[in-house]
């Protein structure tokens, strides 16, 4: 499923090609919006909030979605996919964009958008920072809850997805499944999982480790039973129906070790992050509390 940063950018792609312009067709064929007709309408703005997408047009309405699994824009030259597969075309005066496979659509007055994304956890994607306070207070009110299954939580935080609910815990040496009321200096990890999502949103990729390399740009998401590239320990992996928040996950046994009480190892994050540009988001835009007093595990 896209994460926050990878709706971010669609959201920047569309409005660079099309924000301004007419609508000249327009043909819905999803069963909820079959009653849209944009003809003559004006693209306004273009957002995304954690992992939903909205285009406004100058006539009040807002079309909103989610690509989920499958979902996709085709933008440019009209879509060659089969027609049932096009839920939405829109020819605009610089091509065509058109939405595929779109499994959540709809359409609604843009004074009432806030009753599609307004139950979302602070944006990280926004224009400016998120407050990491007050994530880390959504997270923490999820007491014994794993850490993984809070972060994918988009009503506590909108925008981290599978790869960082796996990538920043490692980065921040805590397993994903160390409950979040257990977890000291929560708002150090907090801040570095935005420092990279947030970097990653402006890049052409995903990037967790800062380095290009062949194989994977990640730390150890997909790489179950592979050496750790922190202790070399066997990294462990689990399918969906195997740990509580419904996603595949991968963490090391030994440096990810679950304790009664874990800190979040800053000093680790910051060896992490020092080939990452994010090392300039970070501690900068989100200074971790009480730094001083987090002891590396």
């Amino acid at each position: 499923m896209p994460e926050g940063d990878t709706i971010r950018r669609l959201a920047e792609r569309i409005s660079d090609r099309f924000l301004g312009q007419r609508c000249a067709r327009s043909f819905a064929r999803d069963p909820r919006i079959t009653h849209l007709d944009l003809v003559g309408a004006t693209l306004t703005g273009v957002d995304a909030v954690g992992k939903w997408w909205l285009l406004r047009f100058d006539d009040g309405r807002t079309v909103y979605g989610h690509l989920r699994m499958d979902g996709r824009f085709d933008l440019g030259r009209r879509s060659t996919a089969p027609e049932w597969q096009r839920r939405l075309e829109l020819e605009m005066e610089n091509g065509w964009m058109t939405a595929i496979d779109m499994p959540n659509i709809g359409v609604v007055a843009t004074e009432q958008e806030e009753t599609i994304v307004g139950h979302l956890g602070p944006d990280l994607c926004a224009a400016g920072p998120p407050d990491v306070g007050q994530i880390t207070d959504r997270l923490v009110s999820n007491e014994d809850r794993p850490l993984a299954g809070a972060l994918l939580d988009q009503r506590n935080v909108a925008g981290f997805g599978n790869v960082y609910a796996v990538e920043v815990p490692f980065i921040a040496g805590v397993s994903p499944h160390q409950p979040v009321d257990s977890i000291r200096d929560l708002d150090s990890l907090v801040a570095a999982g935005s420092a990279l999502i947030r970097t990653n949103m402006g890049r052409s990729h995903r990037n967790t480790t800062g380095r290009r390399l062949h194989t994977t740009n990640l730390w150890i998401y997909g790489r179950q039973n592979r050496p750790c590239p922190w202790c070399s320990t066997t990294l462990i992996g689990a399918g969906e129906r195997d740990v509580p928040w419904g996603r595949v996950s991968v963490w090391c046994p030994s440096c990810q070790a679950i304790e009664p009480q874990r800190t979040v190892d800053v000093a680790r994050i910051e060896r992490a992050l020092i080939l990452h540009p994010a090392r300039k988001r970070w501690p900068v835009e989100h200074p971790p509390a009480d730094a001083d007093d987090a002891a590396p595990n």
